[in-house]
């Protein structure tokens, strides 16, 4: 009985827990903050209870992963995000310090200075990942990320096209590939 209500109460407490984390990646995605992140993180939580969180997690993950490798993989970008990053971290130290301030308080202001932190290490990772990538001559992840919208928007493209045939009572013309490869969805590491 025991080990019945432990098991319930973790699921219980997980829930919970995973639930405050996703609602705060929700609004840390029109708020300051690293939204995808967060939300990825809220997923992962939910995902050590419920099997459905578990492709929800993979997918914001993805999401975060690849809007990091696109900001590394322009200059101006990756120099905002540091930038805002750095300001973050500043304006936690500020919100503890300053009393004045409304929502001053410690908390608020470690979480600020937390936000900063997983920014600027999200992109220093990405910055890293594509290093590595452009060392070992493969393609970096923000170039994955390109192809793989490419072959997507080719076979969305490729099947419209074969829709509209269908649609009006054609066939595909023979040898026509209406499903271009789709290009690895790996990201790139470096060499192992």
């Amino acid at each position: 009985m025991l080990n019945r209500s432990a098991r319930l109460a973790r699921r219980v407490a997980l829930t919970i827990l995973g639930l405050g984390v996703l609602g705060l990646g929700v609004a840390m995605l029109a708020l300051p903050g690293p939204g995808f992140l967060v939300v990825a993180l809220g997923f992962f939580i939910l995902s050590l209870e419920y099997e459905w969180a578990r492709h929800r997690f993979e997918q914001a993950r993805q999401k975060a992963a690849d809007l990091a490798d696109q900001a590394a993989a322009n200059a101006w970008s990756t120099a905002f995000t540091v930038v805002f990053g750095i300001g973050m971290i500043a304006a936690g130290i500020v919100w503890i310090v300053v009393d004045t301030l409304p929502a001053s308080s410690p908390w608020s202001g470690g979480s600020l200075i937390f936000s900063g932190l997983v920014v600027l290490s999200t992109m220093f990772v990405s910055l890293w990942q594509a290093r590595q990538a452009r060392e070992a001559g493969l393609p970096t992840p923000a170039e994955l990320i390109e192809q793989r919208e490419h072959a997507e928007k080719l076979e969305q493209d490729g099947k419209s096209e074969q829709d509209g045939k269908f649609q009006h009572g054609g066939k595909p013309e023979h040898g026509v590939n209406s499903a271009p490869a789709e290009p690895s969805r790996q990201r790139a590491t470096g060499p192992a």
